[in-house]
């Protein structure tokens, strides 16, 4: 494989690079000092992998600017916290995967194979902080959404549907014309995007 080392320690990436080449599935490791010039580099060279370091400046749009350069590539990210704002903000980039920096070469190695082969390397505690993300982010899509996609009655009709009651049932149950429940009914449907009955009472089981 062809790796791409990017640092802007000039010891740190050299090192890198030489421990790399001595690997026996590396086929060549090149080095780059900033964002822009490993963007250059990939225009140029067709590389496999790239090791980004995550504290240089602008590095998530350093991983944005490679995917369009080369959409094929394979970033792993050096240098990212365990948990925390820039472990997210990498994973939104794009990378493909994540070394610790406690990792030996032995564990580089491994994760720039893994990352080619199509899999993400990452430790147990990073695959947590990104699971507990998309928790919170679902659960705030949730809290923000269900006040403003259905009015107070349509609630209560959807509620009524949850228990599995008829149109006629619910009218009674709510004193309302049949057509007014109907109405409300295909509304909820509209709202939801549903394409059914038995959708919307999923769909409200998710939301409400």
């Amino acid at each position: 494989m062809r790796v791409l080392v990017v640092t802007d320690i000039r010891l740190y990436r050299e090192g890198v690079a030489e421990a790399l080449q001595r690997l026996p599935d590396v086929e060549q490791a090149t080095t780059a000092a900033t964002g822009p010039a490993a963007v250059l580099t990939a225009r140029r060279v067709e590389h496999d992998v790239v090791l980004l370091d995550m504290t240089l400046p602008d590095s998530a749009r350093t991983v944005r600017s490679l995917l369009v350069t080369r959409p094929n590539l394979k970033i792993v990210a050096l240098g990212v916290p365990e948990e925390g704002p820039e472990l997210v903000l990498a994973a939104e980039a794009g990378v493909s995967g994540y070394v610790p920096r406690e990792a030996t070469l032995t564990d580089l190695g491994e994760a720039l194979r893994c990352a080619l082969r199509g899999e993400a390397p990452c430790s147990p505690r990073v695959a947590a902080g990104l699971l507990r993300h998309i928790a919170l982010q679902a659960r705030s899509r949730t809290a923000a959404d269900v006040p403003s996609v259905l009015t107070r009655r349509e609630r209560e009709v959807l509620r009524l549907l949850q228990t599995g009651l008829s149109n006629k049932e619910i009218a009674r149950a709510l004193d309302l014309r049949l057509s007014t429940v109907k109405n409300h009914v295909h509304s909820v449907l509209t709202k939801y995007g549903a394409a059914g009955r038995a959708e919307i009472v999923s769909a409200g089981t998710r939301r409400a």
